[in-house]
Protein backbone atom coordinates (compact mmCIF):
# COMPACT_ATOMS: atom_id res chain seq x y z
CA UNK A 1 0.00 0.00 0.00
CA UNK A 2 1.28 3.73 -0.52
CA UNK A 3 -0.19 4.66 2.31
CA UNK A 4 0.89 3.32 5.50
CA UNK A 5 0.25 5.45 8.08
CA UNK A 6 -0.56 6.44 11.45
CA UNK A 7 -2.66 9.58 13.36
CA UNK A 8 -0.96 10.40 17.06
CA UNK A 9 -1.61 13.86 18.88
CA UNK A 10 1.09 15.94 19.93
CA UNK A 11 -0.02 17.95 22.80
CA UNK A 12 2.87 20.05 22.94
CA UNK A 13 6.06 20.09 23.48
CA UNK A 14 6.03 17.11 25.72
CA UNK A 15 5.01 14.95 22.40
CA UNK A 16 8.22 15.88 21.12
CA UNK A 17 10.04 13.05 22.15
CA UNK A 18 7.38 10.95 21.62
CA UNK A 19 7.39 11.83 18.24
CA UNK A 20 11.12 11.80 17.47
CA UNK A 21 10.97 7.89 19.06
CA UNK A 22 7.75 7.10 16.82
CA UNK A 23 9.70 8.72 13.86
CA UNK A 24 13.40 6.80 14.12
CA UNK A 25 12.11 4.05 16.01
CA UNK A 26 8.36 2.86 15.72
CA UNK A 27 7.27 3.81 12.18
CA UNK A 28 9.97 2.11 10.57
CA UNK A 29 10.19 -1.20 12.53
CA UNK A 30 6.18 -1.02 11.67
CA UNK A 31 7.14 -0.20 7.75
CA UNK A 32 4.70 3.19 8.39
CA UNK A 33 5.84 6.12 5.91
CA UNK A 34 2.92 8.33 7.05
CA UNK A 35 2.49 10.07 10.24
CA UNK A 36 -0.26 12.49 10.77
CA UNK A 37 0.50 14.51 13.96
CA UNK A 38 -2.50 16.49 15.75
CA UNK A 39 -1.20 19.65 16.61
CA UNK A 40 -4.75 21.93 16.94
CA UNK A 41 -3.40 25.06 19.01
CA UNK A 42 -0.33 22.87 20.42
CA UNK A 43 1.84 24.66 18.28
CA UNK A 44 3.66 28.46 18.62
CA UNK A 45 2.00 30.58 16.77
CA UNK A 46 3.90 33.97 16.24
CA UNK A 47 0.86 35.69 14.11
CA UNK A 48 -1.71 34.56 16.48
CA UNK A 49 -0.25 34.12 20.09
CA UNK A 50 -3.51 34.08 21.84
CA UNK A 51 -4.25 30.88 20.03
CA UNK A 52 -1.08 28.91 21.38
CA UNK A 53 -1.46 26.85 24.10
CA UNK A 54 0.71 26.98 26.94
CA UNK A 55 4.33 24.61 26.64
CA UNK A 56 3.44 24.64 22.57
CA UNK A 57 5.71 22.79 20.15
CA UNK A 58 8.31 25.71 18.57
CA UNK A 59 9.37 26.09 15.16
CA UNK A 60 12.78 24.58 16.25
CA UNK A 61 11.24 21.65 17.32
CA UNK A 62 9.10 20.92 13.83
CA UNK A 63 11.59 21.62 12.18
CA UNK A 64 14.15 18.81 13.56
CA UNK A 65 10.48 16.62 13.58
CA UNK A 66 10.59 16.97 10.08
CA UNK A 67 14.00 16.67 8.98
CA UNK A 68 13.72 13.43 11.23
CA UNK A 69 11.04 12.29 8.98
CA UNK A 70 12.67 13.06 5.50
CA UNK A 71 15.64 10.70 6.83
CA UNK A 72 13.21 7.82 7.47
CA UNK A 73 11.30 8.01 4.56
CA UNK A 74 8.44 9.58 6.83
CA UNK A 75 5.61 12.07 5.26
CA UNK A 76 4.98 13.79 8.62
CA UNK A 77 1.31 15.82 8.14
CA UNK A 78 0.91 18.53 10.45
CA UNK A 79 -3.26 18.29 11.81
CA UNK A 80 -5.24 21.41 12.44
CA UNK A 81 -9.33 19.99 13.54
CA UNK A 82 -10.86 22.77 11.65
CA UNK A 83 -14.88 23.57 11.89
CA UNK A 84 -15.66 20.75 14.29
CA UNK A 85 -14.03 19.67 17.75
CA UNK A 86 -13.36 22.96 18.85
CA UNK A 87 -14.17 22.02 22.50
CA UNK A 88 -13.87 18.98 24.25
CA UNK A 89 -15.51 18.13 27.57
CA UNK A 90 -15.57 21.48 29.41
CA UNK A 91 -12.97 22.64 27.50
CA UNK A 92 -13.34 25.33 24.70
CA UNK A 93 -10.55 25.12 22.41
CA UNK A 94 -8.11 28.07 22.17
CA UNK A 95 -9.60 29.63 18.94
CA UNK A 96 -12.86 29.92 20.30
CA UNK A 97 -11.15 31.14 23.98
CA UNK A 98 -9.21 34.23 22.22
CA UNK A 99 -12.13 34.57 19.70
CA UNK A 100 -15.62 34.03 21.18
CA UNK A 101 -17.20 35.66 18.39
CA UNK A 102 -16.26 32.78 16.05
CA UNK A 103 -18.84 30.52 17.84
CA UNK A 104 -21.50 28.50 15.77
CA UNK A 105 -23.75 28.34 18.84
CA UNK A 106 -22.66 30.37 21.92
CA UNK A 107 -26.55 30.04 22.85
CA UNK A 108 -26.08 26.24 23.51
CA UNK A 109 -24.83 25.19 27.14
CA UNK A 110 -21.72 22.81 27.31
CA UNK A 111 -23.91 21.29 30.03
CA UNK A 112 -26.84 20.01 27.98
CA UNK A 113 -27.57 16.41 27.43
CA UNK A 114 -27.56 16.32 23.90
CA UNK A 115 -24.19 18.83 23.73
CA UNK A 116 -21.03 17.02 22.02
CA UNK A 117 -18.67 19.78 21.26
CA UNK A 118 -18.79 23.22 19.64
CA UNK A 119 -17.92 24.39 15.80
CA UNK A 120 -16.63 27.46 14.94
CA UNK A 121 -19.05 29.29 12.02
CA UNK A 122 -17.64 28.46 8.66
CA UNK A 123 -19.32 32.18 8.08
CA UNK A 124 -18.06 34.54 9.88
CA UNK A 125 -15.47 36.75 7.85
CA UNK A 126 -13.17 36.77 10.64
CA UNK A 127 -12.22 32.85 10.83
CA UNK A 128 -10.20 32.14 7.27
CA UNK A 129 -7.94 34.93 7.83
CA UNK A 130 -6.69 33.78 11.42
CA UNK A 131 -6.81 29.84 10.73
CA UNK A 132 -4.83 30.38 7.08
CA UNK A 133 -2.25 32.24 9.22
CA UNK A 134 -2.27 29.00 11.55
CA UNK A 135 -2.05 26.75 8.64
CA UNK A 136 0.96 28.70 7.27
CA UNK A 137 3.10 28.90 10.38
CA UNK A 138 2.43 25.09 10.35
CA UNK A 139 3.65 24.04 6.54
CA UNK A 140 6.57 27.02 6.75
CA UNK A 141 7.55 24.89 10.23
CA UNK A 142 7.04 21.18 8.48
CA UNK A 143 7.13 21.69 4.89
CA UNK A 144 5.40 18.53 4.54
CA UNK A 145 3.87 16.94 0.84
CA UNK A 146 0.18 16.89 2.87
CA UNK A 147 -2.00 18.64 5.57
CA UNK A 148 -5.06 17.61 7.70
CA UNK A 149 -8.02 19.57 8.29
CA UNK A 150 -10.20 16.86 10.42
CA UNK A 151 -13.47 18.01 10.12
CA UNK A 152 -14.73 15.21 11.64
CA UNK A 153 -17.98 14.94 13.90
CA UNK A 154 -19.43 18.00 13.04
CA UNK A 155 -22.88 17.95 14.61
CA UNK A 156 -23.37 21.62 15.19
CA UNK A 157 -23.81 23.55 11.72
CA UNK A 158 -26.19 25.85 10.41
CA UNK A 159 -27.05 27.33 13.79
CA UNK A 160 -26.10 31.07 13.66
CA UNK A 161 -27.57 34.40 12.02
CA UNK A 162 -24.70 33.70 9.08
CA UNK A 163 -25.59 30.60 8.32
CA UNK A 164 -29.40 29.83 8.89
CA UNK A 165 -30.20 30.52 5.12
CA UNK A 166 -27.33 27.96 3.93
CA UNK A 167 -27.89 24.00 3.89
CA UNK A 168 -24.96 22.23 6.28
CA UNK A 169 -23.85 20.88 3.09
CA UNK A 170 -23.47 24.29 1.53
CA UNK A 171 -22.13 25.05 5.00
CA UNK A 172 -20.18 22.35 5.21
CA UNK A 173 -18.38 22.35 1.57
CA UNK A 174 -17.65 26.03 1.40
CA UNK A 175 -15.52 25.39 4.84
CA UNK A 176 -13.88 22.21 2.44
CA UNK A 177 -13.26 24.34 -0.93
CA UNK A 178 -12.40 27.05 1.31
CA UNK A 179 -9.14 25.51 2.81
CA UNK A 180 -8.69 23.39 -0.25
CA UNK A 181 -7.97 26.78 -1.81
CA UNK A 182 -5.62 27.91 0.47
CA UNK A 183 -3.79 24.73 0.92
CA UNK A 184 -3.82 22.93 -2.16
CA UNK A 185 -4.05 26.30 -4.95
CA UNK A 186 -2.29 28.28 -3.32
CA UNK A 187 0.52 26.38 -1.18
CA UNK A 188 0.85 23.16 -3.65
CA UNK A 189 -0.01 20.54 -0.63
CA UNK A 190 -2.49 17.79 -0.68
CA UNK A 191 -5.60 18.18 1.59
CA UNK A 192 -6.43 15.28 3.83
CA UNK A 193 -9.41 14.98 5.78
CA UNK A 194 -11.96 12.70 7.83
CA UNK A 195 -14.67 11.29 5.56
CA UNK A 196 -17.52 10.82 7.86
CA UNK A 197 -19.28 13.71 7.07
CA UNK A 198 -19.41 12.82 3.46
CA UNK A 199 -21.36 9.46 3.85
CA UNK A 200 -25.01 9.09 3.88
CA UNK A 201 -27.20 6.87 6.59
CA UNK A 202 -28.17 4.83 4.21
CA UNK A 203 -25.20 2.80 4.25
CA UNK A 204 -25.87 1.39 7.67
CA UNK A 205 -22.71 3.64 9.59
CA UNK A 206 -23.61 5.20 12.66
CA UNK A 207 -24.46 8.35 13.06
CA UNK A 208 -20.18 8.95 14.63
CA UNK A 209 -19.35 7.42 11.26
CA UNK A 210 -22.07 9.19 8.68
CA UNK A 211 -23.81 12.55 8.75
CA UNK A 212 -28.08 12.69 9.73
CA UNK A 213 -27.72 16.61 9.82
CA UNK A 214 -27.95 16.97 6.04
CA UNK A 215 -23.73 16.88 5.38
CA UNK A 216 -23.43 14.13 3.16
CA UNK A 217 -24.65 16.24 -0.27
CA UNK A 218 -21.50 18.51 -0.05
CA UNK A 219 -19.88 14.95 -1.15
CA UNK A 220 -20.66 16.53 -4.64
CA UNK A 221 -19.74 20.03 -4.84
CA UNK A 222 -15.91 19.66 -3.37
CA UNK A 223 -12.69 19.42 -5.11
CA UNK A 224 -11.93 15.36 -5.79
CA UNK A 225 -8.18 15.33 -5.31
CA UNK A 226 -8.67 15.71 -1.81
CA UNK A 227 -7.11 12.24 0.03
CA UNK A 228 -10.65 11.35 2.94
CA UNK A 229 -9.10 9.02 5.56
CA UNK A 230 -12.38 6.47 5.71
CA UNK A 231 -12.65 6.05 9.47
CA UNK A 232 -14.57 2.65 10.61
CA UNK A 233 -13.90 1.24 13.83
CA UNK A 234 -16.46 -1.86 14.88
CA UNK A 235 -17.22 -5.20 12.96
CA UNK A 236 -19.25 -4.60 10.29
CA UNK A 237 -20.19 -7.47 7.47
CA UNK A 238 -19.12 -4.90 4.54
CA UNK A 239 -17.62 -1.28 4.17
CA UNK A 240 -19.76 0.00 0.96
CA UNK A 241 -18.20 3.44 2.18
CA UNK A 242 -14.97 2.43 0.65
CA UNK A 243 -16.51 1.87 -2.92
CA UNK A 244 -19.16 4.76 -2.72
CA UNK A 245 -16.15 7.39 -1.84
CA UNK A 246 -13.87 5.81 -4.90
CA UNK A 247 -17.12 5.56 -7.23
CA UNK A 248 -16.96 9.62 -6.62
CA UNK A 249 -13.61 10.45 -7.67
CA UNK A 250 -11.53 10.85 -4.53
CA UNK A 251 -8.38 9.69 -3.59
CA UNK A 252 -9.26 7.38 0.09
CA UNK A 253 -7.40 5.93 3.22
CA UNK A 254 -9.32 3.44 4.73
CA UNK A 255 -8.85 3.96 8.93
CA UNK A 256 -9.27 1.74 11.83
CA UNK A 257 -8.32 1.71 15.76
CA UNK A 258 -8.33 -1.17 18.05
CA UNK A 259 -10.91 -4.01 17.20
CA UNK A 260 -8.77 -7.02 15.78
CA UNK A 261 -11.58 -8.44 13.93
CA UNK A 262 -12.66 -4.98 12.64
CA UNK A 263 -9.16 -4.10 11.44
CA UNK A 264 -8.73 -7.37 9.93
CA UNK A 265 -12.39 -7.11 8.08
CA UNK A 266 -11.82 -3.45 6.95
CA UNK A 267 -8.20 -3.98 5.43
CA UNK A 268 -9.72 -7.15 3.52
CA UNK A 269 -12.35 -4.56 2.25
CA UNK A 270 -9.32 -2.07 1.16
CA UNK A 271 -7.61 -4.82 -0.90
CA UNK A 272 -10.52 -5.85 -2.04
CA UNK A 273 -11.73 -2.55 -3.71
CA UNK A 274 -8.25 -1.60 -4.53
CA UNK A 275 -7.94 0.89 -7.43
CA UNK A 276 -5.25 3.21 -7.91
CA UNK A 277 -6.74 5.66 -5.77
CA UNK A 278 -7.19 3.91 -2.59
CA UNK A 279 -4.12 4.58 -1.37
CA UNK A 280 -3.93 2.72 1.77
CA UNK A 281 -4.80 2.67 5.64
CA UNK A 282 -4.19 4.88 8.42
CA UNK A 283 -3.94 3.60 11.86
CA UNK A 284 -5.62 5.79 14.19
CA UNK A 285 -4.67 5.84 18.29
CA UNK A 286 -6.86 8.70 19.88
CA UNK A 287 -3.95 9.27 22.72
CA UNK A 288 -1.09 11.28 23.16
CA UNK A 289 2.22 10.27 21.18
CA UNK A 290 4.19 10.10 24.46
CA UNK A 291 2.15 7.53 25.89
CA UNK A 292 1.67 5.57 23.02
CA UNK A 293 5.52 5.47 22.50
CA UNK A 294 6.76 5.04 26.05
CA UNK A 295 3.69 1.97 26.47
CA UNK A 296 4.71 0.32 23.02
CA UNK A 297 7.75 -1.94 23.83
CA UNK A 298 5.77 -3.16 27.07
CA UNK A 299 6.03 -0.04 28.99
CA UNK A 300 3.25 0.58 31.88
CA UNK A 301 0.79 2.26 29.92
CA UNK A 302 -0.72 5.03 31.37
CA UNK A 303 -3.63 4.36 33.49
CA UNK A 304 -5.55 7.57 32.40
CA UNK A 305 -5.94 5.69 28.95
CA UNK A 306 -7.98 2.66 29.30
CA UNK A 307 -7.25 1.22 25.72
CA UNK A 308 -3.90 2.47 25.44
CA UNK A 309 -2.78 -1.43 25.24
CA UNK A 310 -5.45 -2.23 22.91
CA UNK A 311 -4.82 0.35 20.55
CA UNK A 312 -0.76 -0.69 20.25
CA UNK A 313 -2.03 -3.98 20.02
CA UNK A 314 -4.30 -2.64 17.17
CA UNK A 315 -1.59 -0.93 15.70
CA UNK A 316 0.86 -3.95 15.20
CA UNK A 317 -2.08 -5.74 13.57
CA UNK A 318 -2.92 -3.52 11.48
CA UNK A 319 1.03 -2.94 10.40
CA UNK A 320 1.49 -6.82 10.06
CA UNK A 321 -1.42 -7.05 7.32
CA UNK A 322 -0.92 -4.31 5.24
CA UNK A 323 3.07 -4.71 5.10
CA UNK A 324 2.11 -8.62 3.86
Amino acid sequence: MEVRGIHVEARGARAVPGLERLLTEIAPLLGLNWVIAELDSHFDYTTHPEIAEPNPITRQQAQRLARLARDNGINLVPMYNCLGHQSWGQRISALLRAHPEFNESPDVEMSADDFYCYSWCPSHPGVNPIIFELFDELLDAFQPRAFHVGMDEVFILGRCPRCRDSTPAELFARAVNDYHEHLVQRRGVQMQLWGDRLLPRRLGFSHWESSENGTEDAVDLVPKDMLICDWHYHLMEDYPSVQYLLDRGFLVATCGWKEPAAIRRLIEATRRDAAPRLLGYLCTTWCGVTDFAAAFDGGPPNPAVSYLSDVINGVKLASALIRD
